[in-house]
């Protein structure tokens, strides 16, 4: 098989929650030993060794099998030397394999078993496979391998992915299963090569595989008692089953493997496989090997791994020992479906607030389209360079008749004389301005402007000439941002009672607004001003 499939890999967040198996058993058994990262062996670097699903050790390095890869070139048989580099590659008899998911060697070393028993669609009617196999060749890739096609009982279908041998060299087939016990099959009689009809199957146990709290990614937490891998020792005295994320090692006893599988296991954890399927003993027998599935993936590093096997039995832990308070873990008992109908209940609530955020936001949009559009106040026109440009509140110098914009400068119109320096730092943005300027009226001569200054940020202005020389002349407008300060927007600016003191420039009206009386904004006297009879309207 390819990858493990669910209907609701979103399931995976849920099982994250606790350090043990979402579907875990009450007591849920620890591994035998502290779960340790494997020994990196060498890493798989041959693309086609993509798919991974079963390994053997030898004293040369290792024999290898791809699972159901539809590309000619991956159904070989692989063998690799120490640093994973592949020496040879077999090719299988007739049309070749299916989906080979277990390997491994007979206790006398002279056999290499194959087995090709995963069936994706094994739940389907129309694509499920009408046989499984087993193929059989010598360990020393002398001859290709031999078919022998074997099929499950009328109306009982599986996917498999783990292989034993029993004493007399008896093929087990142990199916691979989500959150309930596995099946063991067996043929009932002997194996016939390249048989069409293959020999049926008969279950002969039933497999039940404890949680364990080994880490692991979600697909090894969701797998976390899921058989995907099988393989024997010389001899034939111990057999191992792997999980995604243990290996359960059992002795045998005068050849029976069925009796053996069926008592509690040594567990030793395989901690964080990116898929690990695949399992051997050592040619010494003493460690496991084990390689990961990568489901075609070259992108992440595939490295054979060793264990050292656990010599003890896996303690039970105690309810209590399961949840804070002495009760049972809340996810304990959730079945696959049950976890499937949650994820999906909250992705349906889910789904219906941000339709109902979308809806607000349509309704919002349309009453802002039927609202009436701004209506924009009329300005008055004149030249870009001096229209209506402020800093809070207050105006550039020179424009409407001031003084130079930010700096000093001769001022306009004839009623004016020079004007004063500024106070602190010059005039700041303007000096004081001479007579009228030309900006809203004829131009003329005027006197000169104030003095020189460093700008200064605009403050409030506390007194006449700051931020701009007192102005000069009857006519002028004073310094630029000089008091008496103007009417605010939306207030009527009133006709000042005589001249500021200084001769500084009255407050300036407000856009959309006339200036009220004779001479620049107010000032008396003023030629070229509004009121002037000579300004053309």
């Amino acid at each position: 098989m390819r990858r493990l499939v669910f209907p609701v890999i979103a399931a995976a967040g849920l099982v994250m929650v606790g350090p043990s198996s979402a579907f875990a058993d009450d007591p849920a058994p620890t591994v035998s030993v502290p779960a340790t990262a494997g020994k990196k062996l060498c890493k798989v670097t041959d693309p086609r060794l993509d798919e991974l699903s079963g390994l053997v050790a030898t004293a040369n390095g290792y024999i290898a099998v791809d699972d159901s890869s539809t590309l000619a070139n991956h159904k070989k048989v692989f063998y690799l030397d120490t640093k994973c580099q592949v020496t040879n590659a077999e090719a299988y008899s007739g049309q070749g394999p299916r989906d080979t998911e277990d390997l491994i060697l007979s206790p006398d070393k002279k056999t290499l078993w194959i087995a090709d028993i995963g069936d994706n669609n094994y739940n389907k009617d129309d694509s499920r496979r009408p046989s499984i196999a087993i193929w059989k060749m010598p360990a020393d890739g002398s001859k290709k391998p031999t078919l022998y096609r074997m099929k499950y009982p009328e109306g009982d279908y599986h996917d498999a992915e783990a292989l034993l041998l029993t004493g007399d060299n008896t093929p087990l087939i142990i199916t691979k299963e989500i959150d309930k016990p596995a099946n063991v099959y067996e043929p009932s009689g002997p194996l016939v090569a390249n048989s069409e009809q293959g020999v049926s199957l008969k279950k002969v146990a039933t497999l039940t595989v404890a949680a364990t709290e080994t880490p692991a990614n979600p697909l090894g937490r969701i797998g976390n008692k899921t058989i995907v891998g099988g393989a024997m020792a010389a001899g034939g005295d111990k057999v191992v089953l792997r999980t995604y994320t243990d290996a359960l090692e059992w002795d045998v006893s005068g050849g029976d493997v069925l009796a053996a599988i069926q008592k509690k296991p040594r567990t030793t954890g395989l901690p964080n496989e990116t898929q690990g399927e695949a399992i051997t003993y050592s040619a010494d027998g003493k460690y496991f090997d084990t390689v990961s599935d990568m489901s075609g993936n070259h992108d992440t590093a595939n490295y054979i791994l060793q264990y050292t096997p656990a010599t003890t039995v896996a303690v039970e832990k105690k309810s209590s020992d399961t949840a804070a308070g002495g009760g049972k873990a809340w996810y304990a008992d959730l079945t696959i479906n049950q976890i499937t109908y949650s994820v999906g209940a909250v992705g349906l609530i889910g789904l219906l607030l941000v339709g109902a955020g979308v809806l607000g936001i349509v309704k919002h949009r349309r009453r802002l389209a039927d609202m009436p559009p701004p209506v924009e106040l009329d300005r008055p026109s004149g030249d870009p360079e001096t229209e209506l440009i402020g800093v809070g509140g207050a105006q550039q110098g020179g424009a409407y008749g001031g003084g130079g914009v930010y700096g000093g400068g001769p001022g306009g119109g004839p009623g004016g004389g020079p004007g004063g320096s500024g106070q602190r730092g010059g005039p700041v943005y303007g000096g004081g301005g001479g007579g009228g300027g030309p900006q809203y009226g004829r131009p003329q001569q005027g006197g000169p402007g104030g003095g020189q200054g460093r700008p200064q940020q605009p403050q409030r202005p506390q007194q006449p000439g700051v931020y701009g020389g007192r102005g000069g002349g009857q006519g002028g407008g004073g310094g630029q941002y000089g008091q008496p300060r103007g009417p605010q927007q939306g207030q009527r600016p009133q006709r000042p009672a005589g001249p500021p003191p200084g001769g500084g420039q009255p407050p300036r009206p407000q856009q959309g607004q006339r200036p009220p009386g004779g001479g620049t904004y107010g000032q008396p006297g003023g030629r070229d001003g509004y009121d002037d009879p000579g300004y053309r309207r």
